[in-house]
């Protein structure tokens, strides 16, 4: 849709115009056959100047975004860049807290008054394409020649439902092992190395827990797990099957994954309870230096840079359980299905999904781009000198990172599993009793 002028600056263009008009009748349309020459003491008559060229019309394209909504100067410099290149499109920008933009996108849409350009997480990416609300944008990379083999692969298939891509990933980060050295230095153990296994790692775990003080209470952990999904992985366990109807939370592979986390806090006794984890959490105990091995992601180097001061940390591969995996996560753009102005929105979204656009953000320390060589050349150069020293293990696990499950009725299946893994995680229920309860919500979950 095309902007419309303010009135006032209409009625001076209305002006002009007349002003115009009328001094082109007052001035002959070919000139004189013979000039008479001017005497030396008149000046010549003045030129009436040229008409100014009117000036493009824009398109105006409403982008909304809760990227980096702390600092909001992050994207307004992505939306700035995108101006100055092409200045035949205005962005109407609007920044919104992640907790309220997805409902207010629902609002929006079913008023028929979606923004151009939605800013995505992943599970929600999937829901929104799922009711139809994005375009497919396939034909848009194509047509474009948007070259997507520049992206980490693990962060383009995300946003793929059934095969289709429905947004472009902005960001990315993922979860790695961050480790204290000064700790490993300590205990005379070697650091975390790329082939460690789940026994290297509770090895080390347990040599690196310890009372500290001698009140027979320990003060110094050794490892926390991260989220369950991710253990899941580790092991080859899945929520539901491949064809997305049965729960199989409750498998062998699902039980000996959850049992690991229960046997670590409850026989190895070298990570911290849900109760001691009340008193203080995993985050902030490997801040103030109780905890040797914390499982998190590229979100944790500045605030972690910014409050460390007694120790040197770095980061390490995940240590593999019955396979090698992580996750990844990721935040993209997408298109609104009912925009009116989809060339301007997929230039916007190509640019802010693409080198330069990625890079800004990047520098700005919101997250990670997804674009190999802005990841691998600038994020590591702008930590150079500074912890992680190994901040290349960010991209490198990439290898065998993978997304974190998704379904359109996922809230559903969260709240359904949530309580059962309390009560297992804290042995009111055995891990088995606890997942097979589990199921029956996610069953019926599966199949509305």
């Amino acid at each position: 849709m095309k902007a419309r002028l303010p009135f006032f600056v209409l009625s001076v263009l209305i002006v002009m115009s007349m002003l115009l008009s009328a001094c082109a009748q007052a001035t002959p349309t070919t000139a004189p056959a013979v000039a008479e020459p001017a005497a030396a003491d008149t000046a010549a008559p003045a030129q009436p100047e040229a008409p100014a060229a009117p000036a493009a019309e824009q398109t105006t394209i409403k982008v909304m975004s809760f990227f980096a909504y702390d600092n909001p100067e992050v994207e307004a410099a992505v939306v700035k860049a995108f101006e100055e290149k092409n200045p035949d499109i205005k962005v109407e920008f609007e920044s919104v807290p992640m907790s309220d933009i997805f409902l207010k996108y629902k609002t929006l849409i079913a008023g028929d008054v979606a923004p151009d350009v939605m800013a995505m997480n992943f599970d929600n990416a999937y829901v929104f394409a799922s009711m139809g609300a994005l375009e497919p944008l396939d034909e848009w990379i194509t047509k474009s020649g948007y070259d997507t083999s520049i992206i980490f692969k693990s962060t383009l298939d995300m946003f793929k439902v059934d095969g289709v891509q429905f947004s472009m990933p902005a960001t990315f980060s993922d979860v790695v092992l961050f480790y204290n050295k000064d700790l490993f230095d300590a205990a005379g153990l070697e650091y975390p190395q790329r082939d460690w296994t789940q026994e290297d790692l509770v090895a080390a775990a347990k040599a690196l827990t310890a009372d500290t003080d001698g009140d027979g209470k320990v003060d110094q952990w050794g490892y926390t797990f991260p989220w369950w999904p991710v253990v899941l992985e580790m092991y080859n366990a899945s929520i539901w099957s491949e064809d997305g109807t049965t729960c199989t939370l409750n498998s062998p592979e699902g039980v000996k994954a959850i049992q690991s986390i229960v046997d670590a806090r409850y026989e190895g006794k070298f990570s911290p309870t849900a109760d001691q984890l009340a008193e203080q959490g995993d985050w902030d105990m490997f801040i103030a230096g109780r905890l040797a091995m914390f499982p998190t992601g590229p979100w944790a180097v500045q605030p972690f840079n910014d409050k460390i001061t007694g120790f040197t940390y770095d980061i390490a591969h995940m240590p593999a359980g019955d396979v090698q995996a992580t996750h990844v996560y990721a935040n993209s753009y997408a298109m609104a299905a009912a925009s009116k102005n989809k060339e301007a929105a997929w230039k916007f979204l190509a640019f802010a999904t693409g080198p330069e656009g990625t890079k800004i953000r990047q520098d700005g320390k919101y997250e990670i781009s997804p674009v190999k060589e802005i990841a691998e050349k600038y994020y590591l150069a702008a930590l150079a000198g500074a912890n992680p020293a190994s901040a290349i293990v960010f991209m490198e696990v990439q290898d065998y990172a993978v997304a974190q499950p998704v379904h359109a009725n996922w809230s559903q299946i969260h709240d359904s599993i949530y309580p059962e893994l309390d009560l297992a995680l804290t042995q009111a229920k055995t891990v088995q009793q606890a997942l097979d309860d589990a199921c029956v919500g996610v069953n019926a979950a599966l199949n509305q």
